[in-house]
C-alpha cells in the first residue's frame, strides 16, 4: 500500500508540475480580460538609464552599444551605463571611446550583483532598464516596456528572449523547452505576474529598487520579486524582443541551468517570506514553477524505484517504459552521433536539466555558489 501511495503521488506530482500547472495557468489566464497600454509617442515617453554590467566583453561592447544607439527610442532620453566588472581586457578602453557611455569600473572582479548596486546608486533617471552585453534588443522593444508602465500596478516589465533557431537537435530541443517555459511566463503574466524576469531585458522605476546582497546570483529574480512583494506586477511584454543564440549542447545548457538553479536555492534560504502566502502575492505560481521543478527529479527516482518493487502488469510496464528513456538518454552520452536522433536528445536534454537541479542543491550545500559567472 505504501509503495502504491508513493507511486501514485509522485507520478501525479510529476504530471502537476509539467502538464497540470501549464494547462490550469493557462486557463485562468484566458478568463482575465487582456489589457494593452497604446505605445507612448516620443514626447510622452520618460527619460531612462540603461544599465549593463559586463567581465572581459571588449570586444562585444561597440556592437551593443550601437545596437542601443539604434533603438526606436528618442536618444536625448537614453543614458547608458556600463560597469567594468573587474575587467582584465580592453574593456573599460574601449568603454572610453564610445561617446555618451558613462562608465564604473574597479580592479576587482565582484559579481553582477555589486555591479548593479554601484550602478543603480548613480542612476537619477525615473526608470532604468537592466540588459546584457550578449544579446541584440528590437528597435521598439524600449518604448514597448515603457509604454506597458501606463498601469501603475505594473512594478516591472520583462521582454520576452527570442532564440536563433539552433543548427544542433539538442539545441532545438533547448529550444522547444524555451517556448514551453514562454508560454507559461505569459499566462503568469496576463492572470497577474510573472515569478521574476528575462535578465537579458527588463525595466523597472528606479525608487522601487533597493540594493541586493552582492553574492546574488540572480538579480533578474530577486529584484522583481522584491517589487512583487511590494503589492505590484511583473509583466512580461511579447512585444519587447531580445535576441540570443541557443547552446548547441546539452552539456553547456546544464551548466547554465546549474547556476540558475543553485541562485533559486540561494534566493529560497534568503528570503522565507517567499514560502509564506500572506507576504508573497504570486505564491501559487511561485510553489508550482519554481519549487516544485526542482522536487521532479526526487520524484522521478521514486517513481522509478516503486515500479520496480511494484509486481502488478502495469507497473512492470510502467518501469520498463522509464529504463527504456533512460537508456535512450545515456545513448546521447555513450555515442554522441546519435544526439542527432530527436528522441534521444529529447531524452539527454529531459535528464540533464533534472540533474542539474540535484547538483544544484549540492553545489549550494557545499556552499559553492559563486555569483560570478563563467561564460559557456
Amino acid at each position: 500500500m505504501i509503495l502504491l501511495i508513493l507511486f501514485w503521488g509522485a507520478a501525479l506530482f510529476i504530471l502537476y508540475t509539467y502538464v497540470g500547472y501549464p494547462a490550469l495557468i493557462g486557463l485562468l489566464a484566458r478568463r482575465r480580460p487582456q489589457v494593452s497600454c497604446p505605445l507612448l509617442t516620443d514626447d510622452a515617453l520618460p527619460c531612462l538609464t540603461v544599465v549593463m554590467a559586463g567581465y572581459n566583453e571588449a570586444a562585444r561592447l561597440p556592437g551593443k552599444i550601437a545596437n542601443l544607439r539604434a533603438l526606436d527610442y528618442p536618444q536625448d532620453k537614453i543614458n547608458i551605463l556600463v560597469v567594468s566588472d573587474g575587467s582584465t581586457d580592453a574593456t573599460t578602453e574601449v568603454l572610453g571611446q564610445l561617446a555618451g557611455v558613462r562608465v564604473l569600473s574597479y580592479p576587482q572582479r565582484q559579481g553582477k550583483a555589486y555591479a548593479l548596486n554601484l550602478a543603480l546608486a548613480q542612476v537619477q533617471t525615473e526608470f532604468v532598464v537592466f540588459c546584457d552585453v550578449r544579446q541584440d534588443l528590437e528597435p521598439g522593444s524600449v518604448r514597448r516596456l515603457l509604454s506597458d508602465f501606463c498601469d501603475p500596478a505594473v512594478g516591472a516589465v520583462s521582454g520576452e528572449l527570442v532564440h536563433r533557431p539552433s543548427s544542433t537537435q539538442a539545441g532545438q530541443n533547448i529550444g522547444l523547452y524555451w517556448r514551453y517555459e514562454k508560454a507559461i511566463r505569459k499566462a503568469e503574466s496576463r492572470f497577474h505576474s510573472t515569478v521574476g524576469a528575462t535578465g537579458a531585458l527588463y525595466a523597472i522605476r528606479t525608487r522601487d529598487f533597493s540594493p541586493i546582497p552582492p553574492d546574488t546570483i540572480l538579480d533578474d529574480f530577486e529584484i522583481p520579486m522584491r517589487i512583487t512583494r511590494m503589492g505590484k506586477r511583473t509583466l512580461l511584454e511579447p512585444q519587447a524582443h531580445v535576441y540570443d543564440v541557443l547552446q548547441t549542447e546539452s552539456s553547456a545548457e546544464q551548466k547554465r541551468k546549474i547556476r540558475t538553479l543553485t541562485g533559486n536555492f540561494q534566493t529560497f534560504s534568503r528570503n522565507f517570506w517567499l514560502f509564506n502566502p500572506a507576504q508573497n502575492p504570486v505564491w501559487f505560481q511561485f510553489l508550482s514553477h519554481k519549487v516544485f521543478r526542482l522536487v521532479v527529479p526526487y520524484a522521478l527516482v521514486i517513481t522509478l524505484l516503486t515500479s520496480a518493487l511494484l509486481s502488478a502488469p502495469f507497473y512492470r510496464l510502467a518501469f520498463l517504459a522509464q529504463v527504456a528513456f533512460y537508456l535512450l538518454a545515456a545513448a546521447g552520452y555513450w555515442a554522441p552521433t546519435l544526439r542527432r536522433n530527436k528522441f534521444v536528445s529529447f531524452a539527454q536534454v529531459f535528464v540533464d536539466m533534472n540533474a542539474a537541479a540535484m547538483l544544484a542543491l549540492l553545489r549550494f550545500v557545499q556552499g559553492r555558489a559563486d555569483a560570478k559567472w563563467e561564460k559557456t
